[in-house]
């Protein structure tokens, strides 16, 4: 697979921009490249506002940018025309094929990682953060790769929609793909930031989540938060 283009560095914005600044800088691009006569980067602006303009494209790129494919040129499989395209697993890169769209509790049948694309709360026109961080500490496992005999074992520091502070003694970097199991949820997530936890006994790690499943049904984070 290609890697995918980075639609928010051709927009000129951070990928955690909210839809109303995208839309802006998207109006703003497209007349300078006008107004210039470079007319050959019209179709590039279309494209890639196409994708970070539209809720659900957006938030499938935001999960194959992170594995650096092209979420939009999926191979379809050996079999019957019109099968589902092949897809694999984020963590353990097992192959699926659904005949229907991923639904919240599907999970892949090999290493039981979420495949549900977690959805991104982005920043509010103000810049603050719509749904703010919840401090829990809670006993965490944490892989790294699959399979793995025994997990690293760590402590949650806070819990957001977007992602989870946590602690733990495992050897991560910055981008890698991580494993998330909790008593709340079990998420795959983008290391964000590693840094000496200053309490001692390990990092502090802060991941974004790319897929998420919750255990607990009473109405998503709310039962978190409770």
């Amino acid at each position: 697979m290609n890697a995918p283009p980075d639609y928010y560095r051709i927009l000129c914005v951070e990928p955690d921009a909210p839809p109303a600044i995208i839309h802006t800088s998207y109006r703003t691009l497209l007349e300078r490249a006008r107004a210039a006569g470079q007319a050959a980067d019209i179709p590039t602006l279309d494209e890639a506002y196409a994708v970070l303009g539209d809720h659900d494209r957006r938030t499938t790129y935001d999960v194959e940018r992170a594995r650096g494919v092209d979420p939009f040129e999926h191979h379809r499989p050996e079999g019957p025309e019109g099968s589902a395209p092949a897809r694999n697993c984020l963590f353990c890169g097992a192959t699926y094929a659904l005949e229907r769209r991923l639904e919240r509790d599907d999970e892949c049948g090999a290493c039981l990682s979420p495949l549900f694309p977690a959805e991104r709360h982005r920043l509010e026109y103000s810049g603050q953060r719509m749904i703010r961080r919840v401090p829990k500490r809670r006993a965490v496992e944490v892989r790294v790769t699959w399979p793995q005999t025994e997990p690293h074992r760590g402590e949650m520091r806070d819990l957001s929609l977007n992602g989870m502070l946590f602690v733990t003694t495992a050897p991560l970097q910055p981008d890698q793909i991580v494993r998330v199991d909790c008593t709340e949820l079990r998420a795959l997530g983008r290391v964000a930031h590693v840094a000496p936890d200053p309490d001692g006994g390990g990092t502090r790690t802060g991941i974004q989540f790319l897929t998420l499943r919750f255990s607990q049904v009473r109405g998503s984070f709310v039962s978190v938060e409770a």
